[in-house]
């Protein structure tokens, strides 16, 4: 058999979820001139400030995905806007008194734009050359949440993550710190088609396109973002839809071919329109959690 055609396309994020939330008390901090007071410090995704990433509790992540500037963009291809992400973080005071952490990005993708809030999303303060830290008061053996707004420009790699670091620092002891990352996807499912030709009427080659040979079209789906830590807050797409149309431009398989019951999902997708004569079909996978993969696949009969 031979694969003579390939078309792949990105599909919007469908889901952003949403952290699970331990605690939002903000407390001032009193601190004084106690020695026996030590500062320590967790942050991380919000409800789990503990997690941990591939090598440890230092990059752990909290990964979103932006739906602009990435609609009908094929792999390889650039953003076509700028998109904005709120993510939710979580600082918990895991020291022996009241603290103020600060909270700083050391590391940003060139061209983002960092903002920080602590009201709820009500108010943020970009943090940036003139004002490259914010102060987060956190009771002892309490924890407070903080929104960090992320704003892409145009022009990035689709279907490609970027990471924006994100440091707290006790000043209580400056050297106890603990760093989380905010990782924005510019999309996060990536389709890929084959067709292939499978002729065994005897007439022609074994791939010739001829009367009674069979199409079989195959579309595989990937969620390309990250899944490894523990705790960490993942992407995963919820009722997923792909449907192909052999009537819609571009494509005239529904007139010149005739469908063959049959079709398939190794994820188990509900499928719609396997019927004798049907010129189109819809898949539904209704979870595809980060790093997973599956294949979507009909044939039809060439008239």
């Amino acid at each position: 058999m031979k694969t003579f055609k390939r078309i792949s396309r990105i599909l919007f994020p469908v889901v952003a979820c949403t952290a699970f939330v331990l605690s939002s008390v903000v407390c001032a901090a009193i601190i004084g001139d106690d020695k026996s007071n030590v500062g320590g410090v967790l942050v991380g995704p919000c409800g789990l400030p503990g997690a941990e990433g591939p090598t440890g509790i230092n990059d752990d992540f909290t990964n979103r995905s932006i739906d602009a500037g990435i609609a009908n963009v094929p792999p390889g291809g650039v953003t076509t806007a700028a998109g904005t992400i709120v993510f939710r973080n979580m600082a918990q005071n895991v020291g022996t008194g009241d603290d103020v952490f600060v909270i700083t990005a050391p590391s940003v993708p060139a061209g983002f734009r960092i903002e920080i809030s602590s009201d709820e999303d009500a108010s943020f303060v970009a943090l940036d050359s003139w004002n490259p830290s914010f102060a987060l008061p956190v009771a002892h053996g309490a924890a407070a949440i903080f929104f960090v707004r992320v704003t892409a420009p145009a022009g990035l790699k689709v279907l490609t993550g970027f990471d924006t670091v994100i440091r707290a620092m006790s000043t209580v002891t400056p050297t106890a710190t603990n760093e989380t990352i905010d990782r924005l996807y510019t999309g996060f499912i990536q389709l890929d088609k084959t067709v292939t030709v499978i002729n065994s009427t005897g007439v022609g080659g074994p791939t010739d396109p001829v009367s009674g040979a069979e199409i079989d079209f195959a579309v595989k789906y990937v969620n390309v973002s990250s899944a490894d830590g523990i705790g960490s807050s993942l992407l995963t797409a919820h009722n997923l839809v792909i449907k192909e149309d052999g009537k819609a431009p571009l494509n005239n398989w529904g007139a010149t071919t005739d469908h063959i019951v049959g079709a398939s999902d190794s994820q188990g997708g509900m499928i719609f329109g396997d019927r004798e004569g049907s010129s189109s079909l819809s898949d539904i996978i209704t979870t595809l959690e980060a790093g997973r993969t599956g294949i979507f696949k009909f044939r039809r009969r060439i008239k």
